[in-house]
């Protein structure tokens, strides 16, 4: 990455993990997540795992100059023999920042991800209508490579899931010229 960090990337401590769990309890954020068997809501004890386990690599960002975390950025299944992982994040919408931190925390984990933790692909999904969280992870390079069609409900709706999958000769450091970054 270039130039000086305009956010931090560091481990949750017990006050983020609180602030985490209160975003992850708003409707509005937890509709897009599924942690197992439809579970959409996480809970404290949960959270405290992913901190505190090797199978995780949980960093929370935000603006340089702060202290109070504005999102969580999450590696799962890192220890996995062949190398992959899968990727999260999360914005408290309601705190204001500066445009484009979330695609800045994203490349700083994926940028961790592929170099300290030696994973060959790291794969996320996005619930089809999230055009937010779809235009981030194709702004730093995840590629579409198939549709898990009626598969995630929200309010009733039956939606499809869109998978993604990053390798590092794909992986954007830095935001492409021809686009702006997202928040």
């Amino acid at each position: 990455m270039t130039g000086q960090a305009r956010f931090f990337l560091r481990s949750p401590r017990t006050d983020d993990l609180l602030r985490i769990q209160s975003w992850m309890q708003r409707p509005s954020v937890h509709a897009w997540f599924d942690f197992g068997q439809g579970r959409q809501q996480i809970s404290t004890t949960a959270l405290n795992v992913m901190a505190r386990s090797a199978h995780y690599c949980m960093r929370v960002f935000g603006e340089q100059g702060r202290d109070t975390a504005l999102g969580v950025a999450v590696l799962s299944d890192v220890l996995h023999p062949f190398g992959t992982a899968h990727f999260w994040v999360v914005r408290d919408r309601q705190q204001s920042a500066y445009a484009g931190i979330t695609a800045e925390a994203t490349r700083a984990l994926l940028h961790l991800g592929f170099h300290t933790l030696a994973r060959r692909s790291i794969n996320a999904w996005v619930v089809e209508s999230n055009t937010r969280s779809l235009r981030l992870l194709t702004s730093v390079g995840f590629q579409r490579f198939g549709t898990q069609r009626a598969c995630h409900c929200i309010d009733g709706q039956v939606l499809s899931r869109i998978h993604l999958e990053l390798l590092p000769e794909h992986f954007h450091q830095t935001p492409p010229a021809t686009q702006t970054p997202v928040a």
